[in-house]
């Protein structure tokens, strides 16, 4: 069995409603145990180890990604050790603690337009499913994704034309459903990003943004509920305005 089948084989369990604690700690015992047998070539492991995760998650609902996120949570507090008890270390980190090129990985995937007109209906569940499992670590405090979140709220509601597709719409609205709190936390603190990771763009772009902060999302929540009533018969986006603003 090849290691993506071999991951497979640990993870897809995971997206079954009637999945258990169990089989949560049974994947993560996996995981383990193949970073302990690959400890001569680890970088390859954590690589395809870390894409089998992202490509499960991208086919999975983010209604049924609790336990793919449980595992995550489970797997970044574990050790993984080699035969001799030695902590397992790649070039790039500690196993599991610091999920070496977890992000990096995430970073690749997130490289896609989401007001492309021409994408496919695969492609929209796709990045619907990505975006509910990134704001789902983020709002567990597994890896912060917050930037990402900025981003998909920028590219909903910052163009000039106002709201600019519905499935722009629909994944900054993912973000607020699942990690709403941690994005309004950040804005009431006036986090800036580096650079110009976070400026403003399109009818905003004038704006002194640099992150988040509040006067930005309330221009956020108020394109929201807008988008409310051009998109009345979406569910994602319904769901976020229960949210608290």
């Amino acid at each position: 069995m090849s290691a993506e089948a071999q991951f497979l084989h640990l993870l897809e369990p995971l997206t079954d409603p009637s999945a258990t604690a169990d089989t949560v700690s049974a994947a993560v015992q996996g995981f383990n145990d193949g970073a302990r047998a690959s400890a001569s070539e680890l970088d390859n492991f954590i690589y395809y180890a870390f894409s089998t995760i992202f490509h499960v998650a991208r086919q999975t609902p983010s209604e049924r990604q609790g336990r793919l996120v449980d595992f995550v949570a489970q797997l970044e507090q574990t050790t993984a050790k080699d035969a001799d008890g030695k902590e397992l270390k790649s070039r790039y980190g500690e196993l599991w603690g610091e999920l070496p090129t977890f992000g990096w990985i995430a970073r690749d995937l997130w490289n896609f337009d989401s007001t492309d007109p021409s994408a496919t209906a695969e492609e929209r569940t796709d990045w619907q499913n990505l975006t509910g499992f990134l704001a789902q670590l983020t709002a567990r405090s597994v890896v912060d994704f917050c930037m990402f979140g900025l981003w998909a709220m920028r590219d909903a509601f910052e163009d000039d034309g106002g709201s600019s597709s519905d499935t722009a719409v629909q994944l900054a609205a993912l973000w607020v459903r699942f990690a709403g709190e941690q994005l309004r936390q950040l804005s009431a603190e006036e986090v800036t990003l580096p650079d110009r990771v976070g400026i403003p763009r399109g009818k905003y772009a004038e704006r002194e943004w640099r992150g988040f902060n509040k006067d930005r999302w309330n221009a956020w929540a108020d394109e929201l509920k807008d988008a409310q009533t051009k998109f009345k018969s979406d569910e994602t986006i319904q769901s976020a305005l229960m949210k608290k603003l």
